[in-house]
């Protein structure tokens, strides 16, 4: 807590001393994009090369304040680096895309050693690492109305999606905790097709690695190739009184090696296979600027359903949802409030001693400067694991700077 406000008062105090041109270049730097702008004039350079960079810093203090396994906190951050090469900008050919994403992650969330949680209330909570996370290739075909993507991916990017469920910090609003996903901390292999043949409907085909832990070594992965994941996601997209709303059905199915849960046998064997099917679906109900495509500020609402046989997860329903508002207090355009519920059903095949865990999440996206932003949140979780444990209240707080 000192060095946050020893941050603010470095940040915020010298603003009050300065006059002029000084005052309008301190409010521009406060206000811009990217903590070190331009970078000296790299970041243009770049750009104009087809090449565009972001490095975020994302810093998150959790503590469990009640209940859960015992009470604590932790500290846990990341430093991405994402990069993007358009191949027409660059010199090459039309409707490239090259992206790249660098990743180290330190420190410690509190889902294992203080809550207990089985949806696990940090998405960015994982082991120790430094790893490429994603390198693809992207073309895009028929006037954007098609295209193919290849390499090491984030699944979650194109499958089980909600956009109103992306600022939430709970694991899942990113996607059904049923869906063994190739996604964080283990972005793997793929291959992608997508298509809108109408502007009413677009689909997507996938086939993965099909090992959920299998990524963290380029080498590695592709000496022990898994499954496959093979995933399906039929949308079709409507507009309810001026209102964009987007409704999802996915379908997948999983070739590798599964333990099958089994209550009445003490010594489960394996399955070969496992499968399932989810649901998403976004609407939006009410936009402050209805005319003006580029003001977000407004209020979107989601929901998501998730199915896979309780022999072959220990979850085998999930259902979760929530709202967002964008710019809900005046004067602040750019912050964004959430409150969601997420719930697991868990599985009757495996000895758990209650029957779900529900996870209610409030947070609120202050908007501090252009290049940082503080959410502080509140996430409330009855039956954390289903092991008996008391429900839990964790308090947190992430920090985001972007240089």
């Amino acid at each position: 807590m000192r060095k946050i406000l020893i941050l603010f008062a470095a940040v915020f105090f010298p603003l009050f001393y300065v006059h002029g041109e000084e005052k309008r270049v301190f409010e521009d730097f406060l206000l811009r994009d990217s903590l070190l702008g331009d970078w000296g004039g790299i970041r243009p350079f770049l750009e104009e090369r087809g090449l565009t960079y972001e490095l975020i810093y994302t810093a998150e203090l959790f503590r469990n304040v009640r209940g859960g396994i015992k009470t604590g906190g932790e500290y846990r951050g990341d430093i991405s680096l994402f990069l993007e090469l358009d191949t027409e900008t660059a010199g090459w050919w039309e409707d490239g895309m090259f992206f790249v994403h660098l990743q180290e992650q330190h420190g410690y969330g509190i889902t294992n050693d203080y809550v207990g949680d089985f949806q696990v209330l940090s998405n960015i909570d994982a082991d120790d690492f430094f790893q490429i996370s994603e390198i693809w290739y992207r073309h895009s075909l028929f006037d954007d109305r098609a295209f193919i993507k290849f390499g090491k991916m984030e699944a979650n990017e194109d499958f089980a999606f909600v956009e109103y469920g992306g600022e939430f910090i709970n694991s899942s609003p990113g996607f059904s905790p049923t869906i063994p996903l190739v996604t964080f901390p283990d972005q793997d292999w793929g291959l992608v097709f997508g298509g809108q043949p109408a502007d009413w409907f677009s689909i997507n085909f996938g086939i993965y690695q099909g090992r959920p832990d299998g990524g963290r070594s380029i080498g590695a992965t592709i000496e022990n190739l898994y499954g496959p994941m093979l995933m399906i996601e039929p949308a079709f997209h409507y507009s309810l009184y001026d209102h964009p709303g987007h409704f999802r059905i996915g379908g997948w199915w999983n070739g590798d090696e599964f333990d099958k849960f089994d209550r009445t046998n003490p010594n489960p064997c394996m399955c070969n296979e496992s499968y399932g099917c989810y649901l998403t679906w976004d609407q939006e109900i009410w936009k402050e600027n209805p005319n003006s495509d580029d003001d977000e500020q407004g209020i979107g609402l989601f929901a998501q359903y998730g199915f896979t046989p309780e022999d072959r997860c220990e979850v085998n329903h999930y259902i979760g949802g929530g709202v967002q508002w964008i710019g809900m207090i005046p004067s602040r355009d750019d912050d964004i409030i959430g409150l969601g519920i997420f719930h697991v059903d868990f599985s009757d095949e495996v000895d758990f001693i209650d029957e779900g865990e529900t996870a209610y999440e409030l947070f609120y996206k202050y908007q501090a400067l252009g290049w940082m932003c503080f959410k502080p949140e509140l996430q409330y979780i009855t039956n954390p694991g289903g092991n008996g444990n008391d429900d839990a209240l964790a308090l947190g707080l992430r920090i985001e700077i972007a240089f």
